[in-house]
């Protein structure tokens, strides 16, 4: 019992914006790993062809989402709550009441151009309709979300996200089970109706707090924060759907299916940049503010080396974890995780670099760089997957990723040298190495995937190195705790 309490005072300590992240992170953490979690039964429930439509609708999802909301729940509602701050309701209301109108001027275009929007999604009426219909609806958990975070509200943001995250997982699955119908459709109509009334109470508490549609002000100031957002926010949903929707067109709703499971698989590696990206950040801000950078080069260089790990592991296990989570027909879909896995530690590698570009404000070059290894994975796709088939998005998708970190550490490198003054803030050379060692590594890796003892070797040699490495772990996860 001492112990307990011990640990109950200790916690009690936390710093309230600490304790709410971290639970915020636990939430993160359990919504993506519910989509890992049902993988294998969906993938049984669902044939190839089912499971790529809904792949492939989930993608235009998210695309229409920034069509029709302007994405507003981004970077505009945060800065507005602070502008806003001694009227937050009616700021959060005027707001609903600009997306409503958006999405509603966007549905009635749907209606009118609905068959060349049917024929551009490859999709049924109901379908496209839903897509954009239950957009009206879909900011106002978004906008409950942010406030919830701004306001470090944890405690009742993590008990409604786990019963809405479970409870319309389970609804989603007892529909397939249940329904005599096409499963694919039964997937897609019964999330969006589920979710959608959900908005739908979230919607309707927003106007009855904020007691207002339009406001010409807010209107305004949003639209103009927003709008020159949008080829960005367009850009990083293209980075990481487009792939899904040109394999739709160019090889069928099968190869996307196929493509899909092993995507999600590698989504696994989220969580772990989640997870280090939400650490590392706040931490890295103030040790820029200290101007200590000795500690930012030597635990940056940890991570990275640590990530290449954890993705040859990962790699390496990927027959077996098709096996575990998805049925024997997708087991071909193995060559696509290691362009995946690679492509996350880019991701990472960008993430961490970019660091001094927001720490310093100098965002413009992120979203020129984000928009033009956008267009460049679209170009690449185009030329690949009608040539090399399913696969080959995977690697267009890792070219783009390895674009965005090249072109990060350039700029990041020029800001630390002209702006702080040839401050060497990453070990470049080394972040170099570590980016060929990974290249070459995805590249290889799936000649070993018939050759399970050598497999299994590597796996537990790094193991044991982690082990042996295992001090060094623990004193940089340490000195980003005691910032």
């Amino acid at each position: 019992m001492c112990v307990l309490r011990k640990l109950i005072d200790k916690y009690k300590n936390i710093p309230l914006p600490a304790r709410a992240s971290f639970w915020f992170l636990i939430c993160g953490i359990l919504q993506n790993g519910l989509q890992v979690i049902t993988l294998p039964i969906f993938t049984r429930l669902l044939t190839i062809e089912q499971y790529g439509l809904s792949s492939t609708y989930f993608a235009w999802n998210d695309l229409v989402v920034v069509i029709c909301t302007l994405r507003l729940s981004y970077g505009v509602f945060s800065n507005g709550l602070l502008k806003y701050e001694d009227k937050k309701d009616y700021f959060e209301a005027a707001i609903m009441g600009l997306t409503t109108t958006v999405s509603a001027i966007m549905l009635i275009l749907f209606l009118i151009f609905h068959q060349a929007v049917q024929s551009l999604f490859d999709m049924s009426f109901i379908l496209c309709f839903t897509l954009f219909a239950c957009q009206i609806c879909s900011p106002a958990m978004l906008f409950w979300t942010v406030r919830n975070k701004f306001e470090y509200q944890y405690q009742k943001f993590t008990i409604v996200t786990i019963v809405l995250s479970v409870g319309t997982t389970l609804l989603n699955l007892v529909a397939v089970l249940y329904f005599d119908y096409d499963h694919g459709i039964v997937k897609i109509l019964s999330y969006q109706i589920v979710w959608t009334a959900i908005y739908l109470v979230f919607y309707i508490r927003i106007f009855y707090h904020g007691k207002t549609f339009y406001d010409g002000e807010i209107w305004k100031y949003a639209l103009k924060f927003n709008l020159p957002l949008i080829p960005y926010f367009l850009s990083t949903i293209v980075l990481d759907k487009a792939d899904r929707i040109m394999i739709g067109e160019f090889c069928g709703q099968e190869m996307v299916a196929l493509y899909s499971v092993s995507y999600n698989l590698g989504r696994l590696m989220v969580l772990l940049t989640s997870a280090v990206d939400n650490t590392f950040t706040p931490w890295a801000y103030q040790k820029m503010k200290e101007k200590n950078y000795g500690n930012i080069k030597n635990v940056s260089l940890t991570i990275m080396i640590g990530f290449l790990g954890a993705a040859t592991c990962f790699m390496l296990f990927a027959p077996e974890l098709i096996m575990i989570f998805a049925d024997s027909k997708y087991s071909i879909a193995v060559y696509v995780i290691p362009p995946v896995v690679g492509s996350y530690f880019f991701t990472m590698l960008y993430n961490l670099v970019s660091k001094v570009e927001f720490y310093l404000e100098k965002t413009k070059m992120v979203a020129i760089i984000t928009v033009s290894a956008a267009v460049l994975n679209i170009v690449l796709n185009y030329i690949a997957i009608p040539r090399f088939g399913y696969v080959s998005a995977g690697y267009t998708t890792l070219i783009s990723n390895i674009v965005m970190a090249i072109f990060h550490m350039i700029y990041s490198r020029y800001l630390s040298r002209n702006v702080m003054r040839y401050v060497k803030t990453f070990y470049w050379k080394h972040l170099l190495g570590l980016s060929a060692g990974m290249i070459v590594i995805t590249v290889l890796v799936s000649l070993f995937y018939d050759k399970l003892l050598f497999r299994y070797c590597i796996i537990f040699t790094g193991f044991i190195i982690i082990i042996m490495n295992r001090q060094k772990f623990v004193i940089m996860f340490r000195m980003m705790k005691d910032k």
